[in-house]
Parts: C-alpha cells; sequence; structure tokens
C-alpha cells in the first residue's frame, strides 16, 4: 500500500515574518518569509504584518494561502525550509525526482539506492551527500535527459 504524501495541517505566524508549518507526517518546518516577500512583488503584501498573520491551509493541505491573494504550494513551503536549513542538495534531489516523474522506488532504482533512503533524502530527514547528486547528474546523462 502506497504512503500518502504528507500534506499541511495547519500553519502560525511568528515574528519577523516567520512560519511554522505542521505537516500530517509530524514534521514542523520553519519558514522565513522575509526574502520571498521582498524579492518577489506577489507576496509584496505580506510585508504587512496583519496581512501575514492571515495565513492558512487551503486545498486540502496543498497550498498556504494568505487573503491578499499570495499562496504557496506546500512541496514549496517544504523547498524553502530546506533551502534555509542549508540543505540545497536535498532540494536539488527533490527537483530531479520531480522533473523526470520518478516515483520514490523509481529513484531509488536509478541511482542503486532504498525507497527508504530517498525518501528521507527528499523529507530533509537525512542530507543529501555530494555523491547522490553526482549520480543524479550521471543518470540523466545516460538517459540523454537534463532537468
Amino acid at each position: 500500500m502506497k504512503k500518502q504524501a504528507a500534506r499541511l495541517e495547519s500553519v502560525a505566524t511568528g515574528p519577523g515574518m516567520t512560519l511554522k508549518a505542521t505537516f500530517s507526517d509530524g514534521r514542523i518546518l520553519k519558514v522565513d518569509m522575509s526574502d520571498v516577500a521582498r524579492r518577489l512583488q506577489a507576496f509584496s503584501a505580506l510585508e504587512n504584518s496583519t496581512e501575514f498573520a492571515t495565513a492558512k491551509v487551503a486545498d486540502f493541505g496543498w497550498t498556504l494561502e494568505w487573503d491578499c491573494g499570495a499562496s504557496l504550494d506546500s512541496d514549496r513551503l517544504i523547498e524553502l525550509a530546506l533551502e534555509q536549513a542549508g540543505m540545497t542538495e536535498n532540494v536539488y534531489f527533490r527537483r530531479w525526482q520531480d522533473a523526470h516523474g520518478l516515483s520514490l522506488t523509481d529513484a531509488a532504482n536509478a541511482i542503486g539506492l532504498t525507497r527508504r533512503t530517498v525518501s528521507q533524502y527528499r523529507t530533509g530527514a537525512r542530507p543529501v551527500p555530494r555523491i547522490v547528486g553526482l549520480a543524479c547528474k550521471g543518470w540523466e546523462l545516460e538517459h540523454g535527459q537534463h532537468a
């Protein structure tokens, strides 16, 4: 039986444009949205603390949205948390897997890992070693595909 992808269950806003997001698998991620609000016009309204505080879970846990209309996919929220934690290789790994439409099992078979390890890399439970990133690039070359 396939395990359902973790969805966003709740979100709480904190000082300095920080979010605490709780996912259905028990993960609690902290994300600072200040850089996103500064860089992207679609999120600029969030610099107003009253607007920022309107953050809520939408689309059955797949989206985070604000009253001003700004929204963020729950997967992108996970990537922001990983990036801010210095786990950029994990973000690369997630994007590689998604770009090639690989399930956890397919990704594991593609580069010689277990499904569990791939899941841990994808969620950030374990950092992705540099050699795994290189294996992903090698797989792309071998298959004539570039993300």
